[in-house]
């Protein structure tokens, strides 16, 4: 049953552009609605603010677009930083995720795919090896968890799942920073518990 006393997060029933939210949430320890919309809800999709999901209610409050929801969720739950610095560079990740995301679903010939693997891909997880490694191997920005972890997190995810697992494991601090993060207690409880027929 859905409530109004918890946040609800409304997607389709895949990961795509609503997991790090979350991935976010589950971080926090916060009790969500996960709403799992079929593609042809027309009624959610007129409600949200672009007529697209992910759709974020949060009592009176609503939002869309995926970052933004990130770090509406990531400020609320103290995932956000502790200094301007700080947030700025969670949301260099963040936005270097997306930049790593999309061309996996847009690149439809054989030379864009291998323009990817070989030179965007490398390009984009070198900086974050650099970055992941300069701060001490366990988070991104910072000395505890933040958005930034999640968010890099479920790109380098994704990158497996997507058949780009080769190219990951040539950074030994991101393949390492990904198994350490799947062993925090809720997040191994969360993977357990995941739908396996998603279909992103």
């Amino acid at each position: 049953m859905i409530t109004s006393q918890i946040p609800t997060l409304h997607y389709f029933n895949g990961r795509g552009r609503a997991e790090t939210s979350r991935v976010l949430f589950v971080v926090a320890g916060v009790e969500f609605n996960d709403v799992k919309n079929p593609f042809d809800n027309a009624e959610i999709k007129q409600r949200a603010t672009y007529k697209q999901l992910p759709y974020l209610i949060d009592g009176d409050f609503e939002i869309s677009q995926s970052i933004a929801i990130e770090n509406y969720i990531a400020n609320k739950y103290n995932l956000a930083g502790d200094s301007l610095v700080d947030r700025t560079r969670i949301l260099s990740i963040a936005q270097a995720s997306y930049d790593i995301s999309i061309p996996i679903f847009t690149n439809d010939t054989d030379e864009k795919k291998a323009l990817y693997k070989n030179e965007t891909l490398p390009r984009f997880l070198s900086a974050w090896e650099k970055i992941l490694t300069e701060n001490g191997g366990k988070h991104f920005v910072g000395s505890k968890l933040s958005a930034a972890d999640v968010s890099a997190y479920t790109t380098l995810e994704n990158l497996y799942s997507k058949n780009y697992k080769e190219v990951v494991d040539k950074y030994p601090t991101l393949t390492n920073f990904k198994s350490t993060f799947e062993a925090i207690p809720s997040i191994s409880d969360y993977l357990s518990k995941r739908p396996k027929d998603l279909f992103f």
